[in-house]
């Protein structure tokens, strides 16, 4: 790469952060964006859907750690006895159980009656339940029946045994659910934009605003940025927010409503008196 290329490069770069940042307090300037290229909007939107990211990798890298670190300790010496037959679990005893350790939580439920339910709006919690495993990350609660468990028996030897052997290769395991969460979450991010983009047409047309649609999916990619960096903070610090899919769409469409009303209105043509 030459110095050149380096150094529009980084103006490139600088441009983008600009965006985000004049996008999180500035309707103004986001209404601005709607001349811009397609591709450095599809960019921005990719660069938010790593952003929004970042705080379920730092949890899956330290409950991963914690997990390879302590997890055959726990398995041996912590955890009643349990294997899965049949989809089912069986335990050596009829009470739940609970074991808190720095940085987890895991619930073996012996009495069969505990539901994933139980476990929403906790951070880092799973629960061995009668059908599956219920995990909660604090931004929602994820339900894995025992049958999508193959190739090894899930019970306390199966389970340290397995960790024995892939703890080698925990650094591949990271990169792979990182990549796949991020694919999900670029996904969601583009079918969001979408649809906000028709929803901003309705709006310009409502206002008297001229908006096309190609514009409108502009603005509404840069009006995600708040919801979208709110989230990152709460979900960092470990806060749970209520609702949390509907806050992020209000703000959303409220930021797109204030940038469309930015929009001059064209100027209606004088009439012409016989």
């Amino acid at each position: 790469m030459t110095t050149i290329e380096r150094y529009y490069l980084g103006v490139h770069v600088l441009n983008i952060f600009k965006q985000f940042y004049k996008s999180l307090y500035s309707p103004k300037d986001i209404s601005r964006f709607r001349f811009q290229g397609i591709g450095k909007t599809i960019l921005y939107l990719f660069i938010l859907a790593f952003i929004s990211s970042i705080p379920a990798m730092i949890q899956i890298i330290s409950l991963g750690n914690t997990v390879f670190n302590e997890g055959e300790e726990i398995l041996s010496n912590q955890m009643p006895a349990f294997e899965v037959t049949n989809g089912t679990l069986q335990t050596e005893t009829n009470e739940e159980v609970t074991i808190r350790n720095s940085g987890f939580t895991i619930i073996v439920d012996g009495t069969g009656e505990m539901t994933s339910e139980d476990i929403e709006g906790t951070v880092n919690t799973a629960a061995l339940l009668r059908d599956g495993v219920a995990v909660s990350a604090g931004a929602g609660v994820q339900e894995y029946p025992y049958s999508s468990f193959t190739g090894f028996t899930f019970s306390n030897e199966g389970l340290s045994s397995l960790l024995s052997s892939i703890e080698g290769a925990k650094v591949i395991i990271y990169a792979f659910i990182f990549l796949f969460i991020y694919i999900i979450g670029a996904g969601l991010l583009f079918i969001k934009t979408l649809f906000f983009a028709w929803i901003g047409t309705i709006m310009a047309k409502s206002s008297e605003r001229r908006l096309v649609y190609r514009q409108s999916f502009r603005l509404a990619a840069y009006s995600s940025t708040l919801p979208v960096t709110f989230f990152l903070i709460t979900d960092i610090v470990g806060s749970v927010i209520p609702f949390a899919t509907l806050i992020n769409w209000f703000v959303t469409t409220m930021v797109l409503y204030l940038a469309i009303k930015e929009i001059p209105q064209p100027k209606k043509k004088p009439e012409v008196t016989a």
